[in-house]
């Protein structure tokens, strides 16, 4: 049942984001995001080739060593195409609002607090569909850096770069202020 319901909520996060995506994007935004998603994505590929940075966060005799394994045996240099979404105002207030929690019940902090929480946890909710092994591995490869960008760049904006036959990769863009974080995790290719 939970499964069922989580499934839901997804489909309608991915009509909202449909309804709300790219229309509006200023010139040289979606180079920018494609640009650090491809430099998140070396960094990844290269973490997840090592075997001492495996150590550290799976046990290497388990599901979610093996699927890691995999992810690095993955071509990961020749990225096939990439789609920047933008969620326009009221995206994750709708998703909230199929879940049952309402932002107008929060104060003005906490409730941009959890816009930019539920955001920033989209890619991590989108590998947690392929089971926890993969999760495991994916949390284990999450990658992300900060920058500074100006007033017109998206406040919530999410990146899937398609790599290869078997993954992809998808990428969280949330700003605030002028400080934009971006996080990354592979995901299956049909993600």
């Amino acid at each position: 049942m939970r499964k069922g319901l989580i499934r839901f909520l997804f489909l309608g996060l991915a009509l909202v984001i449909s309804a709300s995506a790219l229309a509006e994007l200023e010139p040289g935004y979606r180079e920018q995001m494609l640009e650090q998603t491809e430099k998140l994505t070396a960094l990844m590929a290269e973490c997840a080739g090592m075997e001492a940075y495996a150590k550290l966060y799976v046990d290497t005799g388990s599901e979610a060593a093996a699927v890691l394994r995999r992810i690095a045996g993955a071509d990961w240099n020749s990225p096939a195409g990439g789609t920047v979404y933008v969620l326009k105002d009221g995206a994750i207030e709708a998703f909230l609002n199929a879940s049952g929690i309402s932002l107008k019940d929060f104060p003005e902090a906490p409730a941009a607090k959890v816009r930019q929480s539920v955001a920033g946890s989209i890619p991590t909710a989108v590998a947690s569909q392929s089971g926890a092994a993969f999760l495991s591995a994916a949390s284990a490869l999450r990658t992300g850096t900060v920058f500074i960008a100006d007033d017109a760049f998206p406040e919530l904006a999410l990146v899937f770069l398609s790599c290869n036959k078997d993954y992809g990769v998808m990428c969280s863009f949330v700003k605030s202020g002028d400080i934009v974080s971006a996080s990354l995790v592979p995901v299956p290719a049909g993600s």
